[in-house]
């Protein structure tokens, strides 16, 4: 039978993939098995660069200084997700990667990565909301490195200029209060929009987080299905969409896109010309880089969903995994427990501005924190309220659909529901083919084990 086009090109695909692997096996980075005082070897393949990568060393060299066995060789790169498939494909893996969270189901689904066996270490370890982003049932499959909640940042000054207060104990406990605070705030001059209370789209990195406000989610793991046009995720879609139209789309365009003096992704709220954003915890370093004279201040974001004493809030996690076939499995263990340590951990996430994913935090910590206002982010952390991305291998497919329908939303006036409808239709055949690869490769779906 003639093999068809298609296939022809899924062949070759496949055949151009195999030889990359065997490639990078052959030429990549190689796993060194001793030193040169005869310790073994542990190759640490990191994400970081710059500053979040220096503090990161410091914990590999009180690592290697607290023991004779072993000695991590660090090494930093980016595209890292990609060159650690390629290399666990190839045979020669590192001991230890450092990944996202969101990467953790594709590889667990795909047997690229061991189960972990840490001493002393349990779910009830970590704050609440980062247990589901490291454990699959009762097997820890990751450890944390850092942990990032996502909070309202504030100008004070601004809240004060339009006779608003900014004290805790004033600021905004519902939804509705928040929206009352965005009118005051934004100043809109000859149809032109000169300052803006708050933009869903500015930065734009979280656009999926907003279900989570209104007890919405995008994916049902205990049932393997899309729950993109869900009730809860139209209101919150709905809530979004008028935001833009606050202002309107045309003058939205034009406030967005014009230059500034400051070229960065957080330029309107360090140039005073956005009031509220939300953030990481990084953003404290930013500001004390970039803006050191703002008054500011990050609070949860209120929203249906969630309290003042359990805030909802998106979580992201920065993990070590240990890959299939890694050289020294046992050692590598050993070297990620020793990064669980509570000193370990306060130190990387201090000096990253980001909290503690542990639920044990020294006042110490928090007192000499670089971020004033990290209780924000605790408390989502170690909220019920707080989320991550969907536990899906298929995220990154799903994050695209969602992606397109969110700039019809936000970019145009299309009914929400309708939208949302047409990204679950697409998300649904996604689901479809993923479980069909599954069922032909003998794969577990991410989110069934013990």
């Amino acid at each position: 039978m003639r093999e068809s086009p298609g296939s022809l090109v899924r062949t070759v695909l496949l055949c151009v993939l195999a030889l990359v692997a065997v490639g990078y096996a052959l030429l990549g980075p190689r796993p060194s098995t001793s030193g040169s005082d005869d310790r073994i070897v542990l190759n640490y393949w990191e994400k970081w660069t710059g500053t979040e990568a220096a503090a990161m060393q410091r914990v590999v060299e009180a690592f290697n200084a607290s023991q004779d066995r072993i000695h991590v060789n660090y090494l930093t790169m980016s595209s890292i997700d990609e060159k650690a498939m390629l290399s666990i494909a190839g045979g020669a893996p590192p001991d230890v990667l450092g990944l996202w969270s969101f990467n953790l189901p594709f590889y667990a689904q795909a047997d690229a990565i061991l189960p972990l066996d840490l001493p002393g270490i349990t779910a009830e370890t970590y704050a609440p909301a980062v247990r589901p982003l490291v454990f699959d049932g009762d097997r820890q499959l990751a450890g944390v490195n850092t942990c990032s909640s996502v909070a309202l940042y504030v100008n004070l000054d601004h809240l004060d200029r339009a006779g608003l207060s900014g004290g805790d104990g004033d600021r905004p406990q519902t939804l509705e209060e928040f929206d009352r605070m965005v009118g005051p705030l934004s100043i809109v001059e000859h149809g032109e929009v000169v300052q803006a209370g708050f933009l869903h789209m500015d930065p734009g990195w979280w656009h999926w987080c907003w279900p989570g406000y209104f007890g919405g989610k995008l994916y049902d793991v205990e049932t393997d299905t899309a729950t993109i046009d869900s009730p809860e995720n139209v209101e919150a879609f709905t809530w979004f969409q008028r935001g833009q139209r606050r202002y309107g789309r045309d003058a939205l365009r034009r406030f967005q896109s014009a230059p500034t003096d400051n070229p960065s992704p957080y330029r309107n709220f360090l140039t005073g010309r956005l009031s509220m954003t939300i953030q990481g915890p990084w953003m404290a370093r930013v500001i004390a880089e970039s803006a050191p004279k703002l008054n500011w201040a990050a609070w949860p974001l209120p929203g249906p969903v969630g309290s003042p004493e359990a805030p909802a809030g998106p979580i992201e996690c920065d993990i070590l995994v240990v890959p299939r076939g890694a050289p020294h499995p046992d050692e590598a263990m050993e070297f990620i427990a020793f990064t669980q340590r509570q000193d370990m951990v306060e130190l990387v996430s201090s000096l990253h501005a980001k909290p503690s994913p542990l639920m044990e935090v020294s006042e110490s910590f928090r007192l000499e924190h670089p971020n004033h206002s990290i209780a924000a982010h605790e408390a989502i952390l170690h909220s019920p309220n707080g989320f991550g991305t969907p536990p899906l291998a298929g995220w990154p497919e799903l994050n695209a659909a969602l992606t397109a329908g969110v700039d019809r939303i936000w970019n145009g006036d299309e009914d929400v529901a309708t939208v949302l409808a047409e990204v679950q239709s697409e998300v649904e055949a996604q689901l479809e083919r993923a479980r069909i690869r599954r069922e032909r490769r003998n794969q577990p779906r991410f989110g069934t084990g013990p």
